[in-house]
């Protein structure tokens, strides 16, 4: 089983993005910015009314998935599913454990924060800045205190701005392109080509997985 990190975009962030027509402004990420929820106050604009929800808005949801969020991948698969997700979210835990063993299938994971998880954005950045960020991941769900919904993996006294920042724009990415910031969100294509979202845990994560196409 191959098992990646992937950093794509620009890692000091992105000014502008064109969406059907509409730039989004979206701020510089820099230290001590880390409450996407304040995006609009910012300067950040939503798309639409309820972003994502049109075909249209989803392909280029999945675009900007993969080519500017900063992910660890696993898996070596044909299939490929997308995950934003916060390492402290005890849902995002119940999906790890539905797609432990499951075969044909890379699973991008892309860390986000949440405000009113204190922890998070510090456990997500130390997870993508751990030497091994695969297996920090492994360890983060391996010990998951599912009572204090808190992630496994420790967070050391100093933690990289570059890891922060990537953090910080995964989640402005959730943010713009979904309207709110939910864990476990996912992407991936069904059979036919067409690409799904799915905000929140699946109800049947079994039949999710059957779902997924194959080609990315």
């Amino acid at each position: 089983m191959t098992r990646t990190i992937r950093r794509r975009g620009n890692a000091r962030g992105w000014a502008l993005v064109k969406a059907g027509g509409l730039l989004l402004s979206a701020a510089l990420l820099v230290p001590g910015f880390f409450h996407p929820e304040t995006a609009a106050s910012e300067g950040l604009s939503i798309l639409g009314d309820t972003p994502g929800s049109g075909a249209s808005d989803r392909v280029k949801f999945l675009s900007i998935t993969r080519s500017d969020t900063v992910s660890i991948s696993i898996g070596h698969g044909s299939r490929n599913l997308w995950v934003y997700f916060n390492p402290d979210c005890s849902y995002c835990h119940r999906l790890w454990v539905s797609l432990e063993g499951v075969s044909d299938l890379t699973v991008s994971w892309i860390p986000v924060t949440f405000s009113l998880k204190k922890e998070s954005l510090a456990r997500s950045a130390a997870i993508l800045a751990a030497q091994d960020p695969v297996q920090a991941l492994i360890q983060n769900e391996q010990h998951f205190d599912d009572l204090r919904e808190r992630g496994g993996f420790p967070i050391p006294p100093t933690l990289p701005a570059r890891a922060q920042e990537d953090v910080t724009k995964n989640t402005m990415i959730l943010r713009l392109w979904t309207g709110q910031i939910a864990t476990p969100t996912l992407l991936y294509k069904d059979s036919r080509g067409v690409i799904q979202l799915l905000i929140g845990l699946p109800p049947d994560v079994p039949a999710m997985i059957a779902a997924i196409g194959n080609g990315s």
